[in-house]
């Protein structure tokens, strides 16, 4: 007997995912699955229109000036990385929580050892009759 899965990592992916969302990872793995921009054949072109779908219906909900403006990464700590590390200058000073994922904190301390201004505000939590400092 197959036991149950529960599953509490959201944070990382959400499972398990609705069943249309299987049956078209698997349609487009075998009938669409080229690289998007980097050939001619048939499986490229297809994925290449898919992106530019995505791109511009994620234009419309994010009410980007163009479909140029939006990018794709392969997962969010990355997405972080390009926007922290791309907006801040030298002589800005960031302000931050202590509760932060490591995807902010970690470009944030190396970011601070070049010099740019970091302020970590220390957080505290009460759950219950408990204190948790951090």
């Amino acid at each position: 007997m197959e036991k149950e899965i529960i599953y509490l990592d959201n944070a990382a992916t959400s499972f398990p995912k609705p069943e249309s969302v299987y049956v078209a990872i698997d349609k487009t793995m075998r009938e669409k699955c080229g690289n998007p921009g980097r050939s001619g054949h048939r499986l490229s072109l297809a994925a290449g229109r898919i992106a530019d779908e995505t791109r511009l219906l994620c234009t419309r909900l994010f009410n980007a000036a163009s479909p140029e403006n939006i990018i794709f990464t392969n997962n969010t700590t990355t997405a972080l990385n390009i926007a922290i590390k791309g907006l801040i200058e030298p002589g800005d000073h960031i302000i931050t929580s202590s509760l932060e994922h490591n995807s902010v904190s970690r470009p944030l301390h190396h970011l601070a050892s070049t010099g740019i201004g970091v302020t970590k505000l220390p957080t505290d939590l009460n759950y219950g009759n408990r204190q948790i400092n951090r």
